[in-house]
């Protein structure tokens, strides 16, 4: 028997390789009809690689690979997933994990402050992530049950009563938990309950800022960031929304209490008896009201941004005082929003991207039922997101408008500035003046005043009438009243 090819090789191993999407598993199934067949047909030799022989036993069709190969290059240059049994939820791990946790009573150290928190403060502190102990931080939500209660809200979930609420909904298909600033030991759990990557729970528990799309064998990872305004220093605070897309459901963390998901429950439970409600298409309406929570704080900045623009010119000395503040605090704000939406774009992009590929498929496929309706689903998810990608295109052409109307609005008002600046030095400039011809003529009346004070014969001493002293002011006069007529002809005065 000749032995498969290099290429034939990863293509197997491709073919086994798990996608977090709904609609796939026909898909797969074809691929590897289609590459037993080409296996079977392979006559080139390929002698250093070692393949074992139930490797590729029926086309290699097996999930898993026997712990006994030997195939230590192919396995390291293409690594395989063990696809059917992470993709479904490990309830045995949550069981064991739980189990220790109430049996074990040792002393658990307390967190450490990173050396980042440590430098520029605690992060929760800094921010108010600080989350309320009696609030519900598990929302386990049901999209498929007929009728009765679709949302189960717990406060801790390594429970009986969680247990058994996490078990009931992983067992249908649409499910949804949120879940609101997990310890430590919860995500660990959740991480080998879901088989979520390390590098995925790395990003949930730091909270990266980072908003990105990630692809991993059993789910797909996006980071989506959202805001609140704090009611106290009405400054924008962003966090984030992690999403784990799952073949048959959604998880979801944030690490700040917000309506977002209370909006899409409400939307999905309106919705759902008219359409078929999808992890994708869950995955669409969060970041759909992430999105929507954008306008109205846009709106408050498009009003005050034209009401700077009218006021800048028109405001009498007295009342611009504040205007240069509200310039200040419109510019951070519209500043801070068009730095959360632009990074947005790149997201939607890689989202509408992948999304389109998934609907393509394979034209093999075409005339399969369940792969149409997967291709249809695919590509309604895509339509959706490309409404939103035109939603955050027309936000960030406003912002960036409105950026430039404040900036025009803060040049007119530094140019008011700096005329009203010009008139009162030029002002100030002809009182000096108008002060220094003045001293420029009585100067000599003082010269002389000084001079016949000191102890020397003054003209008419010798007289007893007061005749010398009036014409001598008379002469003063005169001179005074001459100089002020030439200064106010050469424009001194």
């Amino acid at each position: 028997m000749s032995s498969p090819t290099e290429s034939e090789i990863r293509a197997s191993r491709m073919n086994h390789r798990s996608f977090s999407l709904p609609f796939v598993d026909t898909i797969l199934s074809n691929r590897r009809r289609k590459s037993s067949q080409s296996i079977s047909n392979a006559q080139l030799q390929q002698p250093f690689v070692t393949v074992h022989p139930s490797s590729i036993h029926n086309g290699i069709n097996e999930e898993e690979w026997s712990d006994d190969k030997d195939d230590v290059e192919a396995d390291v240059l293409y690594p395989q997933y063990e696809g059917e049994i992470k993709d479904k939820a490990d309830m045995a791990a949550f069981d064991e994990i739980v189990d220790g946790r109430t049996s074990n009573s040792t002393l658990k150290l307390s967190r450490t402050l990173s050396k980042r928190s440590r430098s520029y403060g605690d992060q929760h502190a800094m921010y108010g992530t600080t989350v309320d102990p009696e609030a519900y931080r598990y929302h386990i939500y049901q999209s498929r049950l007929p009728s009765g209660v679709h949302t189960q809200q717990l406060q801790q979930l390594l429970t009986g009563e969680g247990r058994n609420l996490l078990d009931n909904a992983l067992n249908t298909s649409g499910w949804w938990v949120d879940i609101l600033s997990p310890t430590d030991e919860e995500m660990k759990t959740i991480g080998k309950t879901f088989h979520i990557h390390p590098l995925t729970v790395e990003d949930i528990m730091a909270q990266e800022p980072r908003e990105k799309m990630e692809l991993f064998p059993n789910y797909t990872f996006i980071s989506f960031r959202s805001f609140h305004i704090d009611p106290y220093t009405e400054q924008i605070r962003p966090f984030n929304f992690y999403i784990l897309i799952f073949r048959q459901g959604l998880l979801t963390f944030h690490f700040k209490q917000s309506n977002i998901p209370q909006k899409v429950r409400e939307r999905t439970d309106q919705l759902r008896s008219s359409m078929r409600i999808t992890p994708d298409w869950m995955s669409y309406a969060l970041i759909d009201a992430v999105t929507d929570e954008f306008a109205p704080t846009i709106l408050q900045v498009e009003m005050e941004a034209v009401s700077i623009d009218e006021l800048s010119l028109v405001l009498r000395r007295s009342e611009q005082s504040d205007m240069l503040r509200r310039i200040s605090r419109c510019r951070r704000r519209s500043t801070h929003l068009s730095r959360l939406l632009t990074s947005k774009m790149d997201v939607l992009k890689s989202l509408m991207k992948r999304y389109e590929d998934w609907a393509n498929g394979d034209d093999d496929l075409s005339d399969d039922p369940l792969t149409a309706e997967g291709k249809k689903a695919f590509s309604d998810v895509c339509l959706y997101l490309g409404d939103i990608q035109d939603h955050v295109v027309t936000m960030v052409q406003n912002i960036n408008h409105y950026n430039r109307i404040l900036g025009r609005a803060h040049t007119n008002y530094l140019a008011q500035v700096n005329v009203e600046l010009t008139q009162t030095y030029s002002l100030t400039n002809m009182v000096m003046n108008r002060l220094t011809f003045l001293a420029t003529v009585f100067v000599p009346l003082t010269v002389a005043g000084g001079i016949f004070g000191m102890n020397v014969k003054v003209p008419g001493q010798d007289y007893v009438d007061l005749n010398y002293f009036f014409w001598i002011l008379n002469g003063f006069a005169i001179y005074c009243i001459i100089v002020a007529f030439f200064g106010r002809y050469i424009g001194m005065l």
